[in-house]
């Protein structure tokens, strides 16, 4: 069961209406620079493969292999989100299914929405530098370094998180980076890139759940219960739901939820937005060592590969299904005008579950009772 109860969402209502106004300074180049020196091997120790080089190893031999589709055939595609999406809904009891987003609907219109409308409105411009300064501290926060305690300003985070003491931590990036030699390139030229993307999409469907009573992928009878199920889904008229527009509400509370993840829960008080400032001051004047430019762009260039179980999940489907993807990528599946919705609210859930703390597709206090 999932819900939008109001238990669930209420602690939303502050993180939406900051006290202060969210404008900082822009962030110094040291930041960035930082987060490149701290992915460098630290001293003494054997450089581990970026995940890049992992996924041109895994990639490289299936270039020019058949079996690799240059994009998720229309089918396949619709029913890897579906398996994504089995654990929300009921897919494969319409009955149930629309009463259940009837429900959810109504919920999300009276709880949700005026929460993601207050965030809406906040204006983009002013904070798009603490958006940026809340990303940087939490990537080197997840490396090792808390810009917050380096400065003096607040050494809870690092305490929290487990950190060690910031010199001894900052003296080794150092010498990594006095010490880097050339650095290897990204390994994944486009092309590959966009196999890795697809190979992604099609992940999925390596678990798609028993619930929706479908044969397995191998099966010759797949095909046909798959554009069964999607004629199904079809006929349920346009839900009430504009997914692009949920999508950017969805990425304004994300930027939010950052700064708080970043700085604390008083980082939207006038408090809180000075000892940011403060903050990206100290980082402003702290001395580095030049670090190549390729180096700073290969972190972007990172963040943006998907997850390599993912790629290795979709690789395995394609490579042992090769016959139900031939047959896929003859059939035109009908249109599905539910299927955007679902994924805007899929995507809602996984993110009030980030925020909120809890599991994605559980239900609260209030609705278990």
């Amino acid at each position: 069961m999932t819900c939008f109860c109001p238990p669930r969402v209420a602690p939303l209502g502050a993180l939406t209406a900051p006290k202060a106004n969210l404008s900082v300074g822009p962030v110094p180049i040291q930041m960035p620079k930082l987060v490149a020196m701290l992915g460098l091997p630290m001293p003494d120790s054997a450089p581990a493969p970026r995940v890049d080089m992992k996924m041109a190893a895994l990639l490289t031999p299936m270039v020019g292999q058949s079996w690799v589709p240059p994009k998720p055939p229309a089918m396949m595609g619709k029913m890897a989100n579906l398996a994504a999406l089995a654990h929300l809904l009921p897919l494969e009891d319409i009955g149930a299914l629309m009463e259940e987003l009837r429900e959810m609907i109504a919920a999300l219109a009276e709880n949700v929405q005026p929460v993601l409308s207050q965030a809406a409105h906040l204006p983009k411009k002013p904070m798009m530098n603490m958006v940026l300064a809340a990303r940087m501290t939490l990537s080197m926060r997840a490396q090792g370094l808390c810009p917050m305690d380096m400065s003096g300003l607040d050494s809870t985070f690092a305490q929290t998180n487990g950190l060690q003491p910031h010199p001894g931590k900052m003296s080794a990036t150092m010498s990594a980076a006095r010490g880097m030699g050339r650095m290897p390139r990204f390994a994944l030229p486009i092309p590959m890139q966009t196999m890795a993307m697809t190979l992604a999409s099609l992940g999925p469907l390596e678990s798609i759940p028993t619930s929706l009573a479908l044969p397995p992928i191998s099966s010759s009878q797949f095909s046909g219960a798959a554009m069964a199920l999607l004629a199904q889904l079809a006929r349920i008229p346009p839900l009430p739901i504009d997914a692009s527009k949920l999508l950017s509400e969805l990425s304004q509370l994300t930027d939010l939820a950052a700064i708080q993840q970043a700085f604390g829960e008083n980082a939207m008080t006038p408090a809180g937005v000075a000892r940011v400032q403060a903050m990206l001051n100290y980082m402003s004047k702290l001395p580095l060592p030049p670090v190549p430019p390729m180096a700073l762009a290969l972190q972007p260039k990172l963040d943006m590969l998907p997850p390599l179980p993912a790629v290795e999940a979709g690789a395995r489907v394609a490579s042992l299904n090769v016959q139900t993807f031939n047959q896929a990528a003859s059939l035109s599946p009908p249109r599905v005008p539910i299927l955007s919705p679902l994924m805007a609210l899929n995507a809602l859930k996984n993110v009030l579950a980030d925020i909120l703390g809890v599991e994605p597709h559980s239900g609260c206090a209030v609705c278990l009772a």
